[in-house]
């Protein structure tokens, strides 16, 4: 036990001497500089590795974005080829347009833009007077200048390095139409008359002017006749639309002397008649009567007789053969229209003065209320044939007629110039 722990003492080292010392330090000091380089030549390729790294990344990122302008520039290009193409596709519209004329939405296309020079994907904006028009509406011209705006614009969408861009090609234009009315008003219900001397004429009696835009027109009269006087006078009637369109046509008024009665066949006819019994000439003096108070303006039968008459001979002047129910209907209410003017007072007072709620009114004296005018349109229809109804007669009220066309009863206002549907605009 003792000697093996004897053993296991560590014997002492051995000292190196002088040379042996030396030689180790040479060794030691060679490995350390083979250490040296090695670490200085790992360090140089991580150097080197990450200037690599660096720069290829430099390199990259220039070239992405070299890459990203360059495209970006190209779809810039292809954006403004774009813009004036549309641009180009705008019409300088030189000519003038009629007053009146009515175009849709497909004409200002038409007109004011050649669509070859558009592809599908455009979408179009039309502003008139800056509101704004739609498919499927229509515009009057109705002004002597109309500004009309263009705007043409379209999503643009492109790609980059798998990068999504859009953006939006918009192009407008104003062009503004010259709007003229060249054509004149139209004058209706010219023709010569003749009249005896000491007798009433009404120069404006059955003469009526109107334009195609503008409806009714006042017409003016110039010229007098003396009807006390015999002679040819020569009478003028112009009519004047909203645009200073003026047309005048003249006529003929003969003033001629009264006929003279022979007095040999009066006293043969007075002896005649004096030899008929006094039967006959009590039946004679009572038909005379009532021819005479037939037609006396001072009862409402006098002048309803006189309504009659004169529907009569307004048919039998507008109404021609062939013509369909519906081309009769609206003869009758552009009749009217044309040829009555409105009567705006209506109290109890001006009716009494005028009869402005009778057929008479419309029909003889050329001025009434709806009343007067319905009653006139009935006699009219009844002497053309024609089925109507007088809507909201006797009442305090908007008045006006339906007519039965192809079956169904149709609306007819010739105050306002309508006829057609079969519920009138006032109608809740």
């Amino acid at each position: 036990m003792n000697k093996s722990k004897k053993d296991n003492k560590k014997k002492p080292k051995k000292e190196l001497n002088q040379e042996d010392k030396k030689n180790f330090k040479a060794d030691t000091k060679v490995i350390n500089q083979e250490i040296s380089k090695k670490k200085t030549i790992v360090l140089k390729i991580i150097f080197y590795i990450f200037l690599i790294i660096i720069l290829f990344t430099a390199s990259s990122l220039t070239f992405c974005y070299c890459y990203i302008r360059k495209s970006k520039e190209i779809k810039n290009s292809e954006i403004t080829l774009l813009k004036e193409q549309y641009q180009e596709a705008f019409i300088d519209y030189q000519e003038k347009i009629e007053y009146g004329t009515t175009w849709n939405y497909e004409d200002f296309l038409t007109n004011l833009i050649d669509s070859k020079k558009l592809d599908s994907s455009v979408n179009l904006n039309l502003e008139i007077n800056s509101e704004k028009l739609i498919k499927d509406s229509s515009y009057k011209f109705m002004n002597s200048k109309e500004t009309v705006k263009i705007t043409i614009n379209r999503d643009y969408q492109y790609q980059i390095l798998n990068k999504n861009y859009q953006t939006n090609i918009e192009v407008e234009k104003t062009i503004d139409l010259t709007i003229e009315d060249t054509k004149l008003p139209t004058i209706t219900g010219i023709s010569d008359k003749e009249i005896t001397v000491g007798s009433a004429i009404d120069l404006k009696s059955g003469i009526s002017a109107s334009d195609e835009v503008d409806g009714e027109l006042e017409i003016v009269i110039e010229g007098e006749v003396d009807t006390n006087k015999v002679g040819v006078y020569t009478i003028k009637v112009s009519a004047t639309d909203k645009n200073n369109n003026t047309k005048t046509e003249e006529f003929k008024v003969t003033v001629k002397e009264k006929p003279k009665v022979n007095s040999q066949s009066k006293n043969n006819n007075t002896s005649s008649s004096n030899s008929n019994n006094t039967s006959n000439s009590n039946t004679n003096s009572n038909t005379n009567t009532n021819t005479s108070s037939k037609n006396d303006t001072s009862t409402k039968d006098g002048r309803l007789n006189l309504a009659k008459a004169e529907a009569k001979r307004v048919v039998s002047n507008i109404i021609k053969p062939g013509m369909s129910d519906y081309e009769k209907a609206y003869a009758i209410m552009m009749y009217i229209f044309q040829s009555v003017e409105v009567q705006h007072n209506q109290s109890t007072e001006a009716y009494k003065t005028n009869f402005g709620n009778e057929a008479y009114a419309a029909l003889i004296l050329k001025i009434a209320a709806c009343s007067g005018r319905c009653k006139a349109i009935t006699l009219l229809c009844d002497a053309a044939g024609l089925k109507s109804q007088h809507i909201n007669k006797d009442l305090w009220t908007h008045q006006w007629n339906k007519v039965l066309i192809d079956g169904k009863w149709v609306v007819l206002d010739s105050q306002i110039g309508l006829l057609g549907g079969d519920k009138h605009p006032f109608e809740d």
